[in-house]
C-alpha cells in the first residue's frame, strides 16, 4: 500500500511541476503541425509551413 501511495504522490508532484513551469513560462501550448491533416500544398495554421 506504501508503494502505490508513493507513487500518487510522485505522479502529482511531476504534474503539478509541469504546471508550474508553463505557468511561470507565460507561453502558450503550442500544437503539432497539421501532419496528416493537411493535403499536399496547404499551409500549417500552427507554424506557417507549406505542406510539400
Amino acid at each position: 500500500m506504501a508503494t502505490v501511495i508513493f507513487s500518487l504522490i510522485v505522479v502529482a508532484l511531476s504534474i503539478g511541476g509541469m504546471a508550474i513551469g508553463l505557468i511561470l513560462k507565460n507561453k502558450p501550448l503550442q500544437p503539432s503541425c497539421g501532419g496528416i491533416y493537411l493535403n499536399k500544398g496547404d499551409t500549417c495554421e500552427v507554424c506557417g509551413k507549406i505542406k510539400d
